[in-house]
């Protein structure tokens, strides 16, 4: 076969859409993870109007990517040794919860990338430890800006902290899967790919203006519609989220590399008539 009768490679977009397709059983991650948010669903219920959030792309988008809520700070009469004592541990497993799913969710569309037959409870044995050291970084960011939002003059330069920093880590559980490497190396990493820009930034700027403007939505949904709001917000979220944990997922096998290319699947592989 002559180079000019290889039909042209599919776009970054179109492969993406290809294995959501082949993974919309997935969906069922993001959707079960936003309601495992108790904390967001309770702010959710106490809360209405509208707002908007400007979200950077997650391994696992849940409906709380894209929904903006109100910041509480504890108080109240049940603020105390007590209550921290309780939210300790309920933060922990917390922790391990979403980290758990996360790494399942990118672990499997990774797996199906590759055409391998790593699947969900695959990507949680192989991911989750590293997977909860990203979400200790992602919670990091908050609270190195936790003090600028809580004093009112200088909660603009929070807002531009938190800003600069997701961006410069919202890549880390794309590397972990796709690089599969430790904490410190996807850190480095992901630092090194954010500050040279290019596809890196262009994805994060890009999700970060369309997650804006489904924010809108979403969110006046989500804080005016009470548990159906929520059970939708939800369910309308779910198979975008597997879509972006993929395109992601894509991006940074193209900018990692890691030895397989252009980050070509089996399906597209036979295609060409490549032996995979």
């Amino acid at each position: 076969m002559s180079a000019a009768d290889v039909p042209a490679m599919p776009s970054r977009y179109a492969r993406a859409v290809s294995v959501t397709r082949r993974s919309t059983a997935l969906a069922v991650v993001p959707f079960v993870a936003s309601l495992l948010s108790l904390s967001k669903v309770r702010q959710a219920l106490a809360t209405n109007g509208g707002g908007i959030t400007f979200p950077f792309p997650s391994g696992l988008p849940t409906l709380w990517t894209y929904v903006s809520l109100p910041g509480v700070v504890g108080t109240g009469p049940g603020a105390g040794p007590g209550s921290l004592a309780l939210f300790v541990p309920l933060f922990l497993v917390g922790l391990l919860v979403t980290a758990a799913l996360e790494a399942g969710l990118l672990g499997a569309l990774d797996g199906r990338i590759d055409g391998t037959d790593r699947g969900f409870v695959g990507g949680v044995e192989q991911f989750t430890l590293r997977i909860v050291g990203v979400n200790l970084v992602r919670a990091a960011v908050v609270l190195v800006a936790l003090p600028f939002v809580v004093l009112g003059p200088l909660v603009v330069v929070g807002f531009l902290l938190v800003v600069v920093l997701s961006y410069l880590t919202y890549g880390l559980p794309f590397v972990v899967v796709t690089q599969d490497v430790g904490l410190g190396d996807a850190l480095g990493r992901t630092v090194d790919l954010a500050t040279d820009g290019g596809e890196y930034a262009r994805f994060g700027f890009a999700h970060l203006l369309v997650g804006a403007l489904a924010s809108l939505v979403l969110s006046v949904l989500v804080r005016n519609g009470g548990i159906p709001g929520i059970l939708l917000g939800a369910a309308v979220v779910a198979v975008p989220a597997v879509f972006v944990a993929t395109y992601g997922l894509f991006v940074f096998r193209d900018l990692g590399d890691g030895g397989r290319g252009e980050g070509v699947d089996r399906e597209f592989d036979t295609s060409y008539g490549v032996d995979s």
